[in-house]
């Protein structure tokens, strides 16, 4: 597969249409200057979804916890400490709020808690740079060999 983005021969060609763009290709397969695109395995394109759904979840917490603030704010409440230690629960649960507000705050604070053991299941948290090696062997550079940048990508093609 080529990279569309490194394969400068086809975008600056002033004529454009599929019988000269694979003419192009064909020149450039020939000479074997095809930029590849890499294409991640199977098990990091499950870490990276696995990544991208557990920070979903923790933007949703994000979410949450700031809607009630603004519900707090908008009933003129304010705490200095944190809403959700024992404390700021307890604080949360004793504010004088209309009944809707009282629900929203009850709606939110159930999906809080709903949410935090799927976003720490055990697996959730394991670095990307870091999976499936021994303890004391991350990520390499200074003796030449490749840094990871991103889950399961080492730079190459740059």
């Amino acid at each position: 597969m080529v990279h569309p983005l490194r394969c400068k021969a086809i975008a600056s060609a002033r004529l454009k249409n599929d019988k000269v763009d694979a003419a192009i290709l064909a020149q450039l397969l020939r000479a074997d200057l095809l930029p590849e695109a890499w294409i991640a395995p199977a098990p990091v394109r499950q870490l990276r979804a696995q990544l991208r759904h557990r920070a979903s979840l923790v933007r949703l917490g994000t979410q949450l916890r700031n809607r009630i603030h603004a519900v707090a704010a908008d009933h003129g409440h304010d705490r200095t400490g944190s809403y959700w230690t024992g404390p700021g629960r307890g604080w949360l649960a004793e504010l004088d709020l209309p009944p809707v507000s009282r629900e929203i705050v009850t709606d939110c604070l159930a999906s809080i808690d709903a949410l935090a053991p799927v976003i720490e299941r055990p697996g959730r948290r394991a670095a990307p740079a870091r999976q499936g090696r021994p303890a004391g062997q991350g990520a390499q550079d200074a003796a030449g060999r490749r840094r990871v940048h991103r889950a399961g990508h080492t730079g190459r093609g740059r």
